[in-house]
């Protein structure tokens, strides 16, 4: 089975150049990432080693964010749906198993409405379908301090809402690893991001998504409670649900050997000849 791993390059799609990564069997499956708020396409090292066997893996930097351009805003969910779509043009891609966390998930399920032809499965790990008012001031709340202290005073006011306390305490490497792409982070592309995630309403649409659908929530998640996992599977038909007990935000990284079987299960459920 041939295989490639690269580095990466950046693409112009649109208004931006949008750096994205191949990893795995360059003949098998497209599965295209999606990272959180804050970190980039590294924020899935993690799961790679996990699908690069059987699967052609696409990591992308969206908008604002990573190696991608961070123009000046508003950005908005569409844009970011419709960056996604211009990559997948520019890279001659019909359809994906899209893997979305947190906002990576927000731009997989404005895809899977808007671009049903596009998803061939969709993956919506740690994400919400609304955005409510306690989120809008949590934002308002973020972009004040922001101005004022950049993204490090950022990080050391959410780690513990990413990763568990006594995962936050140790501080390993892998937590270094998110630790030093959340703080190299764009403060335009933050702010524009976060503005958009803020006007997040795709709940009451949640019913046209038709592709395969796994949602994957964490049980101590305090971003994307499981309450929000549950309000996403009730309303698209046919999807199964996994909770992870004990785990927030960023499961992936923090507890890959429990994160990465569902999602390996279910990816080789929807593409089994």
């Amino acid at each position: 089975m041939s295989a490639r791993r690269n580095e990466g390059s950046k693409i112009r799609v649109g208004d931006i150049d949008i750096f994205h990564r191949w990893d795995g069997d360059i003949d098998g499956p497209i599965v295209m990432m999606a990272h959180a708020m804050g970190t980039n396409h590294r924020l899935w090292d993690l799961q790679v080693p996990a699908l690069k066997d059987r699967y052609r893996v696409l990591r992308y930097d969206w908008r604002g964010h990573g190696d991608t351009d961070a123009p000046e805003g508003p950005y908005s969910l569409d844009m970011f749906v419709s960056d996604a779509v211009g990559l997948m043009d520019a890279l001659d891609l019909s359809k994906v198993h899209w893997v979305g966390i947190s906002t990576g998930g927000m731009i997989g399920q404005g895809l899977a409405i808007e671009h049903p032809d596009r998803i061939a499965s969709l993956a919506l790990c740690n994400t919400t379908p609304q955005a409510d008012q306690a989120y809008k001031d949590f934002v308002a709340d973020r972009h004040a301090l922001l101005r004022e202290h950049g993204m490090t005073k950022i990080w050391e006011m959410t780690d513990c809402r990413w990763f568990t306390d006594t995962f936050a305490a140790e501080a390993g490497a892998d937590y270094h690893a998110v630790r030093k792409e959340f703080i190299r982070t764009s403060i335009t592309g933050y702010i524009g991001a976060t503005s958009a995630t803020a006007n997040l309403a795709y709940r009451d649409r949640l019913h046209m998504i038709s592709a395969p659908t796994l949602v994957l929530g964490a049980g101590d998640d305090p971003s994307t409670p499981p309450s929000h996992s549950h309000a996403i599977y009730e309303r698209i038909a046919g999807s199964r649900l996994t909770i992870l007990p004990g785990l927030r935000h960023f499961s992936n990284v923090e507890a890959p050997d429990r994160f990465n079987p569902p999602l390996r299960a279910f990816l080789d459920e929807v593409t089994a000849p």
